[in-house]
């Protein structure tokens, strides 16, 4: 397989072309719930889970579990969590901001714009998980480290690293703000 960050730059550029196909005022409210799963799992997920996850097994089978089964539950079940409110957040009667999406240059750069942010909180968030966890799926042979420069330098850069977790829940707040307002 190629390097990590090719398979994650593809799937920022699905996003993209998936913002073109429904417009950014779909877009946007796919953006809040993004901003409400980042929220709970930067709050949450990470910091909190995989103490309780310990202590629940322990409990359960009086042996702790090893670092790496925690790694590969956490980064398992936080994608598939994420993933689950992103496809939730596409699927059906979507969370769509009001109006009529502009048309022509204005709703080209708009569209754009909604693409980029979505594809970066999208593939950026499901990288974060895996660099969190040093990256668990490389026991199935999917991945092979070490990063490229290019993908270590990229991996500085996910949206958790670089947004503290409170302000994903001001940003959900900011966006129903926006969404209620004529």
């Amino acid at each position: 397989m190629g390097p990590f960050e090719y398979l994650w730059l593809t799937v920022f550029f699905i996003f993209i072309l998936v913002a073109f196909v429904r417009k950014y005022n779909k877009e946007l409210g796919t953006t809040t719930l993004i901003f409400v799963a980042l929220f709970l799992i930067t709050y949450f997920g990470v910091p909190k889970l995989p103490r309780l996850i310990n202590d629940a097994y322990q409990q359960i089978f009086d042996a702790p579990l090893s670092e790496r089964s925690i790694q590969h539950i956490m980064a398992s079940g936080l994608s598939l969590f994420f993933i689950a409110i992103v496809f939730a957040s596409y699927a059906g009667d979507t969370f769509a901001f009001k109006g009529k999406p502009a048309k022509g240059t204005r709703g080209f750069i708009f569209n754009l714009l909604v693409g980029i942010v979505n594809g970066y909180l999208i593939s950026g968030t499901l990288w974060y998980l895996q660099d969190y966890f040093k990256y668990p799926i490389t026991d199935f042979g999917i991945l092979q480290l070490p990063l490229t420069h290019l993908g270590e330098t990229l991996a500085n850069f996910l949206p958790p690293y670089v947004v503290p977790p409170i302000f994903w829940a001001v940003l959900v707040g900011v966006m129903l703000i926006f969404r209620v307002l004529k």
